[in-house]
This record gives structure tokens, C-alpha cells and sequence, in this order.
């Protein structure tokens, strides 16, 4: 097992990029790190909860999502055996309790939301016996405090909307205080404790954290328009329009019945890069488009162009 879709992203690079999910690139972090005051864990806490409009004892910090996702998972494992996701999902979610052992069932419903590819909101069953829900894509959409789940983790990280890509920083935040404590326990067995460097950093972020949402919801706000204005025989999955979110699940099946992976693997010879849906747990003629980079209208533009001259 592996994951599929970081390496054929990191294979996989063009001129005219529509994989990207992430304002790496486009949002500029040098300021933070070249100047910042040193701080502790609780005052990024401190910020986070605020975000959130929860306690900052059921805050855990982490090197991402990833790692944030990995850790309830294990740490869920000795109450539960089994899990539920909903498709099309990002690889992440439903293949991490496979490779923890879990079973197909109805102990913890695990998925992103937004949905990551469609870029929908998700329905969540709060009768579920435990959720872990990863809001990557939430604040692109609305503000952190907007939703809230019943026995509900929640991961997040600053990789997305604030271009952390390089600042490897994250959070969990949990049910309650003994939760976070126990996931924090991980810390030096598991997992290792977040530099200072990444916590000051994060924190100094936070503290412009309506700038930076602003600045990005209006790009994602500018491309998602010209998605919808332009997407010319494109379809949306299922009818599914995403919100202002970076993300969206697109169907070329008026252009060409060719597989989604050979479709990827041709259009990236012509320099556009799009994620096929395999990486999304469904085969069809589906690729996640995403709507991150400033010249995104271009790069849309190439993409129809080259589905009208597709051949079979």
C-alpha cells in the first residue's frame, strides 16, 4: 500500500497546473518566518481555539493532517473496529484505517469536509459511534466555529489555505481534555513534539489570519467562477457544484469514454496536470480539478481545448 496520488504529484509537473489544492506558491509565508517572536504551544493553542470556538486543552498539535488523521486513527483503535467512508474520498481517509487493520462497518465514519474531490459539504450522521472529520477545505468555505460535530475529532492543517507546505504544522481537536491528553502522550513514541520555530510561525499566521482568509476566498472565489462560466461540455460528479473551496470533482465523459488515468497521463504530456479519480476511490471519467494557481483561467482554457481535440 502506498500513497498513490503524493507520488504521482511529485511525477507528475507542467506548465499548466490543475492539481494543485494548496495556495503554495501563490500566497507568500517569508515574512512569518523571517520574523517572529518565539512562542509556547499553548498560545498557538490559544489562537487555534479561538478559531474554533472551543477549549484549547482538546487541541493536539502535529506536523499536518496526515500525521493528525494517523494518530486518532491508532488511537481509536482499541475501542473500534471498523469504519464507513463515503466516496469519491481523498486517499488519505480511506486507506489509513486499511492499513491500521480496521474493518468495513459502522463504528466510526471517517471523511473530509468539504469533500475532498467534490467540494460539497458532507452529510454527517451524529447517531455515528464516533467522527473524524478532516476540515482541510473548511475555511476557504466559512469561518472555523460555523459546524460541529457530536463525538466528533476533527483535523486540520496549515498546508492549504495558509501554504504551510513548508511549515509542517497541524492540529487535532478532540472531544475532550483526557482525549487530548492521551493523543499527546504519542508525542516521543509515535510522533515527534513540533519545533518552536514551526509554533511561533503558526502562531504569528493566525494573528493575521481575516487577511490571509480574505486574500485567498476572493482567488478561489475569481477561479470557481470562471469554472462554472467556462467548463463548456465538463459536468460536475453527480450535479455536485463546489462551494468556494479549491477543489471539484469534473466529468469529460461529453469529450471522450477514455479511461481517467490515460486521459491524466496524455494531458500531462501537453503540460496540464490533472489528478484522475482512481486516486478518489471510483474508476470513470472523473479528474479532480483545482482552482489555486493565478493562472488558472489559462490553464482551463488548455484543458478544454485539449479534451475537444481528445482522441479515443
Amino acid at each position: 500500500m502506498e500513497f498513490e496520488i503524493g507520488n504521482w504529484l511529485m511525477n507528475h509537473r507542467g506548465e499548466y497546473g490543475l492539481s494543485s489544492s494548496g495556495m503554495y506558491g501563490v500566497l507568500n509565508l517569508d515574512k512569518y518566518f523571517n520574523n517572529y517572536e518565539l512562542k509556547e504551544e499553548d498560545d498557538l493553542k490559544g489562537e487555534i481555539a479561538s478559531l474554533h470556538n472551543t477549549e484549547k486543552d482538546n487541541i493536539v498539535l502535529t506536523h499536518g493532517a496526515t500525521e493528525a488523521f494517523s494518530m486518532v486513527m491508532f488511537y481509536l483503535k482499541n475501542r473500534y473496529n471498523s469504519y464507513n467512508v463515503n466516496y469519491p474520498e481523498y486517499e488519505l481517509i480511506y486507506k489509513t484505517p486499511e492499513l491500521l487493520g480496521y474493518n468495513s462497518g459502522n463504528d466510526i465514519f471517517a471523511g473530509s469536509n468539504p469533500n475532498n474531490p467534490s467540494g460539497n459539504l458532507i452529510s454527517i450522521d451524529n447517531e455515528n459511534k464516533i467522527n473524524v472529520i478532516d476540515e482541510t477545505f473548511m475555511e476557504f468555505y466559512q469561518d472555523l466555529d460555523r459546524i460541529s460535530y457530536n463525538n466528533g475529532f476533527i483535523v486540520n492543517t496549515f498546508t492549504k489555505l495558509y501554504a504551510g507546505d513548508d511549515l509542517r504544522l497541524g492540529y487535532i481537536i478532540t472531544p475532550n481534555r483526557e482525549d487530548a491528553e492521551r493523543l499527546d502522550g504519542y508525542k516521543g513514541l509515535l510522533t515527534e513534539g513540533i519545533s518552536r520555530i514551526n509554533i511561533s510561525v503558526g502562531y504569528k499566521i493566525l494573528k493575521n489570519n481575516d487577511n490571509i482568509v480574505n486574500y485567498v476566498r476572493d482567488i478561489i472565489r475569481k477561479n470557481n467562477g470562471i469554472l462554472m462560466k467556462k467548463k463548456d461540455k465538463l459536468k460536475f460528479y453527480k450535479n455536485i457544484e463546489p462551494l468556494n473551496v479549491p477543489v471539484s470533482f469534473m466529468d469529460y465523459s461529453n469529450y471522450t469514454d477514455m479511461d481517467s488515468d490515460n486521459l491524466s497521463e496524455e494531458l500531462s504530456r501537453r503540460g496540464i496536470i490533472a489528478a484522475p479519480s482512481r486516486f478518489f476511490g471510483l474508476n470513470g471519467t472523473y479528474l479532480r480539478i483545482c482552482t489555486t494557481r493565478l493562472n488558472f483561467e489559462e490553464s482551463y482554457s488548455r484543458l478544454i481545448n485539449a479534451l475537444k481535440n481528445i482522441k479515443n
